[in-house]
């Protein structure tokens, strides 16, 4: 039976319990007595005789560890003699191979020892013994245990035919090879080797060194061999495929000594710092567990293939020569031409046509000289020809000429290059500018080519593969737990089976072993390996214990009384917080007078904090203090501080390292905050369990870096003039090894285009871009599964809890106190629960023991508060909901109408009835009867749905009006008076809903609702807007920043659409967590705010030439104060900042959420490595290590990312187990649903015609292999299209267009053939009906090509469409089925959240526009990408949200004087000045970023979810179902559901497992009893039922498949006609009976014949 599977949110909720599984299964041990007894009781071993261990025992008696002896070989001959008797029987008697011994996995060479071997003897360890599994007890091999009990497997035969395993030289090279001493000095040996592949320049002795490296690989491959043996046999030296890495070093190594192999070097390099992993075993098996995920990327991977092919192809369709447009200075010519030339889009010349002084055309159009260029920009301006394209300026011509940008390398001009710019969209590198350059070239109307094609492509892809790494990890994780339980359970075994053995022997005294001596002989276990040597003891008495006198211990007393009291830990927490806000107002420029009080200020908390060590020193004693982790790292800040203060001034400067050390007194606050300390325990848990997957990436990444240096060091200093202007390296290279390490891990973290230009400017292309594409993929990979391992491992076995169930803090404690004796002194009793002091604090103090201790916080804590069973858990989500009715009535205002009562509730609240008693009135009789009636009118006006449709269509009307008021309103009278009017209909149409609500639902319910709050408060910003127009107050600051707050209409629909309130009301549920992981972030980026401002303060500084657009070196301007003496005698001059930079605390933040959310961070980086001191001019990479503080925050970005997504998938587990909607609504979840059930059940199939010719084509076309045989030739046209280039010859041209004809012709043969066949039900496949558009369109491109390519689409875009056929043939195949079928399931999902994340971008649009419109054009702005109109403020969103480079955007409209003009008057418009306003500017900017940050992650999290789902445990899938009914349609083309019993057989030998049942099989078929309709028919559901049955067995899942059968076929005409006359078991009982009545029958009549033959014969 197939094994089921953990749901993903239950897999999540079991973590704690997996992390406890952990610990205990690596804490099991068995005590010698119950080792005795397992190994030499007999009666045990009989307990234990149906378990998997007991073939693994050796017999009762025997020694475990027996030293391999000339007798063992014997011994190891017999057991082959038997086994080749046995292959005799196998193959005589056809013994099965289950039958046959198979290697105990728990016995695999490099495994740890199984804990019921025991320890073995220390004389034994290194050293030959004989094997233990029985599966090689019949083959020559032998074992042998090193330190840790791990097993290494020899083999028995003589190696290199010489040595014996008895043999003196074989011993010792055993013991050496095993020895741990041996395998550190190999360690070091390649580290150092390492060492010396760093070096740029290597002295002249490197060679030899070289030859000594290689001399000790030699000899250690030579005790490999002589141990193990060379090649003939198992376990044999290159019978491992790590030794191989060996003979490339050795072989190399050799050869590097007579042969210089440049940059073939990499072939030495990369085996010898692999050999890293070989000498760590904990590597092998991280490289072996990823290799084996790699399988599942097998889809994925397939899947990537034919949509990247498709993105590419559409790419060179669209865009193809389009970047090479250019912006052409054009002179007065005299022109001589021979062909009449027009300016219109496409404008072609000839090389005959002569300028003034016989300039050609050609001569203008490659000539550099004649091309415009943007400051500071390495690249002309692109430009086209189309009215929504770039445009040039005065006196420029756009023109096809020269190359493409970035040294040629950004194009769609071939398929190659148009594959590299998706590839290049795939992972948004430097997406921005491909995307600028592209709707600069093409025009902005192919923006939605980008946002309909390339970006949900890429989102398909990326989110698709997350999945499947998610899916593998946690498949990795669940393969481990069920290890583990099986361990624990086999410890079970042992325990109870020794514990009923003493019963019987010891009946008068049971001493029984209970379960719980495991835990007792666990801390006996941790105690011995605790337990230290009796000196120590006693230098820890002597000199740590400080019991010196009565009066000592009782002073000791008092003060540890004082130090666990809750109102210290209050006082350390309040000094702490102090002094981080003292750090944290650290500021440039700074008085004197203030930062005189800082030193001040850190000194006396110095202070506090020694006196705080000194006082727990003297109460807990050193050895007490020193056993708590947390007080070890508050002792190391202490030192530093105490060292700080007397190191003399001038030597302050070797103290940097010293104040990252004093900000990170920050992390204290850990220890009383649980959210925080939980971020600290991710960090720390995941460098000890990760580290493997931690080293293996770091491997890879010295690797690349030595790779990239050696192979392109000498490119780069022999061509760097291609690459810069003045011939000075880039700041990115690989000269040295620090540079390549800078490159390679600027690759790993995204960014890696710009790189591989340059790299493909001065070196191979086809090198560089092998180099690159390995390490994107390997890397990227390596992390994902490195973030994943970390998100969804049991090691992590911290749980996020509500706040509710969290204990109370030391500091929830005193503030309770403090309450409780206010509360007395001001005379009111406060009642809280009493609580012994001296316990919680006490169980505090020691629960935050350490970040780096081996205890987690629950080892000796309370384990009550574990997650309730499912049914309580059901219990309590449906009182949680009555709570959340109760607490929230207006909920039941949205519902539908058949939800609410018909009449409507009381207008007011108690409250104003109590103090208005006057509007407590009869509406029973009289004339308040009447204002019941209109009530209720209303409220039947309100409550129907043409109301809400109304208002939904009325809000988009009024949101589209607003997106036309934009800078060229002005110009547009007409059209502001039609909107100005519409806005104050729409603003009464508001006004007018509002009012009928009120007086519907009453004001106590319509202002209990927020949806109602929010139209309510955009309703009066419409007011208010409309006000300030009439009375003449609109040009006041406050009121036209409310008149942008109109832009928040649109959110008004949102509570219109059922599917947009699931989504905000499940992102709502995680604001309170979101808000805790907010502040927890904030504190952890504080330190490195705190840490930038203390080193770059005051650094970002420099002297600036407007006019030259350029920095002054160093040399010309060194300071500040040279810098304003050239600005008092030249204008131009100006002493600027970088807009990121790190003067403040604030501004640090903004940066680091610069450096966090952006791809564009570099910036940054250049100005923190290009300064100097304070108040001076930066000098070029003065300081490159300063890029170590950016690496070293994002890799922290990397565990606050990952607690992020933690704290999501928490809310999103705790959401779904109180039975919330996530994401999608009820309705929609019906439509997957039934979506599922569509594609289970088997298609009514096309009846085959009468017609013999149509009968032939039909039984044609409805094969498998026409069908292939139709996506070959679809193969043949994509690979024609791809081989068209823009510089093609006219004969390839020529030919390509025939090929292309000849395809329109099959594909034409193909719809004839089709349609003859299938007649009318051609047109019922959705297939068939996109392949008849492209025929149609093909032909008619064949007469009209120009046409539809100038006005329409070229012809050659439908072709492409036939693409989605070899989906169809992908989809066969199982794995890429479940994965497209999952991305099909959460499309809902996605929609819901794409149309939330459109709303958010569409108000913002119109916000920006309202704001920024007239901000000075520079960086990412300019006459194209704006807030000018509504569009363009669409399209600069778009890039903000998908490539993440929002900091261009930023500096502009944070521009104050003197970087823009206040007073600049706009044309046509009354707002004056190109400024931005930097608080609007940072609070949207960063409000906008965070929210679609937040809704792209939730994109990928539902796409993860659907894939689990698809995984759930359901060891009957669609896909065995829809496989079921598949092969049923073989044996009933009529879909008849019917088949003769006589076929049953053939039909399940037909299936496919798990519901196969193999031939033969008649009398497994027999007992399914089947029932039997007329004609011995057999129905379909009768069959499923059956087979599931064999499967599920009689289960709670096999009840619901049931029910779920019925529901479908009940309803069947034909399955209710026919009732079951008989079944199979019955009928087959019968024809048994039978025939045995006719044997006997038969017997009888021999029988009577044979006495008559007899009796005539005596006759």
């Amino acid at each position: 039976m197939t094994s089921i599977k953990m749901s993903f949110f239950e897999m999540w909720r079991s973590k704690m319990e997996r992390g406890e599984l952990l610990k205990r299964a690596n804490q099991l041990r068995l005590r010698p007595s119950q080792l005795r007894r397992l190994l030499g009781d007999s009666g045990v071993r009989a307990a234990l005789q149906k378990t998997r261990m007991a073939s693994l025992l050796p017999p009762v008696g025997t020694e475990v560890f027996r030293p391999l002896t000339p007798a063992s070989l014997q011994k190891i001959k017999q057991h082959e003699d038997k086994e080749m008797e046995l292959q005799t029987k196998k193959r005589s008697k056809e013994v099965t191979e289950n039958n046959q011994p198979k290697p105990a996995s728990d016995l695999e060479a490099g495994k740890p020892l199984p804990f019921f071997y025991g320890n073995p003897p220390p004389q034994l360890l290194n050293t030959p013994l004989e094997e233990l599994d029985p599966f090689y007890q019949s083959q020559k091999t032998f074992i042998a245990l090193s330190k840790d009990n791990i097993i290494h497997r020899f083999n028995a035969e003589p190696a290199c035919y010489l040595l014996s395993p008895f043999s003196p030289l074989r011993t010792v090279a055993i013991k050496i090879l095993m020895n741990s001493l041996f395998s550190l000095f190999i360690l070091l040996t390649i580290l150092t080797n390492c060492v010396f592949m760093t070096m740029t320049d290597p002295p002249a002795w490197i060679r030899m060194v070289a030859h000594v490296f290689t001399a000790i690989y030699t000899f250690e491959a030579i005790i490999k061999v002589v141990s193990r043996g060379f090649c003939v046999g198992k376990f044999t030296f290159l019978r491992d495929p790590w030794n191989w890495l060996d003979v490339m070093v050795i072989s190399t190594g050799f050869v590097a000594g007579f042969v210089d192999f440049g940059k073939a070097s990499v072939l030495r390099t990369v085996p010898l710092v692999l050999k890293i992993i070989t000498v760590n075993r904990g590597l092998k098996t991280t490289v072996g567990a990823l290799v084996r995920s790699l399988k599942g990327l097998s889809s994925v991977l397939v899947l990537m293939v034919p949509v990247i092919s498709i993105l590419a192809l559409t790419g060179l369709l669209l865009f193809m020569g389009e970047l090479k447009h250019k912006c052409v200075l054009w002179p007065n010519p005299h022109i001589t031409f021979h062909d009449n030339i027009t300016f219109h889009d496409n404008i072609t010349f000839h090389d005959n046509i002569t300028f003034q002084d016989n300039i050609t055309f050609h001569d203008i159009t490659t000539d550099p000289v004649n091309y415009y260029f943007l400051p500071s920009q390495r690249d002309a301006l692109v430009c086209g020809n189309a009215s929504d394209s770039g445009r040039c300026p005065e006196g420029f011509s756009c023109l096809k000429a020269g190359n493409n940008p970035n040294y040629g390398y950004t194009s769609f001009d071939s398929f190659g290059w148009s594959l590299m710019s998706v590839v290049r969209l795939l992972s948004k590198d430097y997406l921005e500018s491909l995307l600028q350059l592209t709707l600069q070239a093409s025009g902005k109307a192919y923006l939605t080519t980008f946002v309909l094609v390339f970006f949900p492509g890429c989102f398909f892809l990326l989110s698709l593969a997350v999945a499947v790494v998610a899916t593998a990890t946690s498949q990795r994780e669940e393969a481990d737990v069920a290890e583990l339980k099986r361990r624990e359970e086999e410890f079970g075994h042992i325990l109870e089976a020794i514990k009923r053995r003493e019963e019987e022997e010891q009946e008068a005294c049971r001493a029984a072993l209970s379960p719980e001596s495991a835990g007792e002989n666990t801390e006996s276990m941790e105690e011995n390996q605790r337990s230290c040597s009796s000196c120590w003891f006693v230098f820890a008495n002597f000199l740590l214990k400080w019991n010196c006198c009565g009066c000592w211990r009782w002073l000791k007393q008092r003060l540890y009384i004082f130090i666990t009291s809750p109102f210290f830990d209050l006082g350390v927490i309040i000094c702490l917080i102090i002094n981080i806000v003292f750090m944290c107002v650290e500021h440039y420029p700074m008085t004197e007078r203030f930062e005189r009080t800082l030193s001040e200020a850190h000194l006396v908390f110095t202070m506090i904090f020694i006196a705080e060590m000194f006082l727990k020193v003297v109460a807990m004693d050193p050895y007490g203090y020193f056993q708590v982790s947390w007080n070890i790292f508050d002792s190391i800040i202490v030192f530093v501080s105490l060292v700080e203060l007397f190191v003399h001034d001038s030597l302050r400067w070797l103290l940097v390292s010293g104040q990252w050390l004093l900000v990170m007194r920050v992390f204290r606050l850990a220890r009383w905050w649980p959210s925080f300390h939980m971020l600290i325990k991710i960090i720390w848990t995941s460098l000890r369990a990760l580290s493997n997957l931690t080293l293996l990436l770091l491997i890879t990444v010295f690797i690349f870096s030595v790779v990239g240096m050696q192979m392109f060091q000498q490119d780069y200093e022999d061509h760097v003039c291609l690459i810069s202007v003045d011939c000075h390296l880039p700041r990115w290279h690989f000269t040295d090894f620090f540079h390549s390490f800078l490159v390679v891990t600027r690759v790993l973290f995204g960014e890696w285009i710009e790189i591989t230009w340059d790299c493909m400017e001065v070196s191979d292309m086809t090198t560089c871009l092998i180099f690159f594409s390995m390490f994107l993929v390997i890397g990227n990979l390596l992390v994902l599964n490195l973030f994943l391992t970390l998100l969804l491992s049991s090691f992590s076995t911290v749980y996020l809890l509500d706040p509710e169930e969290e204990e109370q803090s030391t500091l929830q404690i005193t503030i309770r106190r403090i309450k409780r004796a206010l509360g007395t002194l001001l005379g009111k009793n406060i009642h809280h629960p009493e609580v012994d002091n001296k316990e919680v604090t006490r169980k505090k103090y020691l629960d935050f023991t350490s970040v780096a201790s081996n205890q987690c916080w629950d080892l000796n804590g309370d384990h009550g508060s574990q997650r309730v069973p499912t049914a309580e858990a059901e219990k309590t989500s449906e009182e949680e909901e009555e709570k959340e009715k109760k607490r929230n009535p207006e909920v039941q205002q949205h519902k539908d109408p058949e939800d609410q009562n018909g009449d409507p509730e009381d207008c007011c609240s108690d409250m104003c009835y109590r103090c208005c008693p006057f509007l407590d009135v009869d509406t029973s009789h009289g004339r308040w009867r009447v204002w019941s009636n209109f009530r209720r009118a209303c409220f039947s006006i309100v409550q129907h749905k043409c109301f809400d449709i109304i208002i939904f269509f009325i809000i988009l009307l009024s949101s589209v009006a607003l997106a036309f008021e934009d800078i060229h309103l002005q110009h547009h009278q007409v059209l502001k008076t039609v909107l100005v009017t519409a806005d104050q209909v729409f603003t009464c149409l508001f006004l007018m809903e509002m009012i009928l609500k009120c007086i519907a639902v009453g004001l106590k319910k319509y202002f209990s609702d927020a949806w109602n709050w929010i139209d309510f408060l955009i309703l009066q910003v419409f007011l208010v807007s409309i006000a300030a127009n009439t009375f003449g107050f609109s040009e006041l600051g406050a009121f036209q920043f409310l008149r942008t707050l109109r832009a928040l209409g649109l959110l008004r629909a949102i509570s219109r659409i059922q599917g947009l309130r699931v989504v905000v009301q499940a992102l709502v549920r995680t604001v309170p967590s979101m808000l805790d992981f907010l502040l927890v972030a904030l504190v952890f980026w504080m330190v490195f705010s705190i840490l930038g401002v203390n080193l770059f303060a005051g650094k970002f500084y420099y002297c600036y030439n407007e006019t030259a657009e350029e920095i002054f070196s160093p040399e010309v301007v060194n300071n500040k104060t040279e810098c304003f003496y050239l600005m008092e005698n030249f204008a131009e001059v100006h002493w600027k900042n970088t807009h990121l930079n790190y003067d403040n605390v604030l501004n640090g933040y903004l940066t680091l959420l610069h450096l966090a959310l952006s791809v564009d961070c570099v910036d940054v980086m250049y100005a923190a490595v290009d300064a100097t001191w304070v108040e001076s001019q930066p000098v070029y990479e003065s300081n490159t290590y300063m890029y170590l503080y950016f690496i070293g925050f994002i890799i922290s970005s990397f565990f606050t990312f990952n607690y992020f997504i933690r704290v999501i998938i928490d809310n999103l587990q705790r959401q779904k187990s109180a039975g919330k909607q996530i994401f999608m609504t009820k309705q929609q979840q019906k439509y997957c649903q039934s979506v599922k059930k569509r594609m289970m059940e088997p298609q009514k199939p096309v009846p085959r015609p009468e017609n013999g010719l149509q009968a032939r084509l039909f039984d044609l076309v409805t094969k498998r292999s026409f069908q292939v045989l139709v996506v070959v030739v679809i193969c043949l046209n994509m690979l024609i299209l791809m081989v068209e280039t823009d510089e093609q010859s006219e004969e390839t041209q020529y030919i390509l267009y025939w090929l292309l004809f000849v395809v329109v012709i099959l594909y034409f043969t193909e719809f004839i053939v089709k349609i003859i066949a299938l007649r009318q039900h051609y047109f019922t496949d959705i297939y068939n009906i996109l392949d008849f558009l492209v025929v149609t369109v093909s032909i008619l491109g064949i007469f009209f090509n120009d046409l539809m390519d100038k006005y329409f689409v070229s012809p050659s875009m439908f072709m492409v469409l036939r693409v989605v056929h070899i989906f169809r043939i992908l989809y066969w195949a199982k794995g890429i089925r479940k994965l497209l079928n999952a991305f099909m399931m959460s499309l809902p999902a996605l929609f819901n959240m794409c149309l939330l994340l459109f709303i958010i971008m569409f108000t913002s649009s119109i916000f920006c526009m309202f704001n920024f419109a007239y901000v000075k054009k520079e960086f990412e702005f300019n006459d194209m990408f704006n807030f000018e109109t509504f569009g363009n403020s669409m399209i600069c969103l778009i890039l903000m949200t998908t490539s993440g480079s929002w900091g261009g955007f930023l500096i502009p409209i944070m521009n104050t004087e003197p970087e823009c003009d206040p007073h600049m008057e706009n044309p046509g418009s009354t707002i004056r000045g190109n400024c931005g306003s930097p608080a609007v500017a940072i609070v949207f900017m960063v409000t906008y970023v965070c929210l679609t940050f937040l809704l792209v992650v939730h994109l990928y999290i539902i796409v993860i979810l659907e894939t689990f789902k698809s995984e759930d445990a359901e060891p009957l899938s669609d896909d065995d179902f829809q496989m079921f009914y598949k092969t049923w349609k073989k044996f009933d083309p009529e879909a008849s559901q019917f088949i003769q019993y006589s076929e049953l057989s053939d039909f399940c030998d037909a299936l496919q497992d798990p519901l196969r049942i193999p031939k033969p099989n008649p009398i497994k078929l027999t007992h399914t009893d089947l029932p039997l309709l007329p004609e011995d028919r057999i129905h379909c559901s009768d069959v499923l039922q059956a087979l599931a049955t064999q499967v599920l067995g009689d289960s709670g899942k096999m009840n619901s498949l049931k029910a779920r059968m019925e529901e479908k076929f009940m309803a069947d005409p034909s399955k209710m006609s026919c009732e079951p006359i008989s079944s199979s078991l019955p009928g087959k009982q019968e024809d048994v009976a039978a025939t045995a009545i006719q044997r006997a029958e038969k017997n009888h009549d021999e029988e009577t014949a044979v006495e008559s033959v007899d009796v005539s014969a005596l006759l």
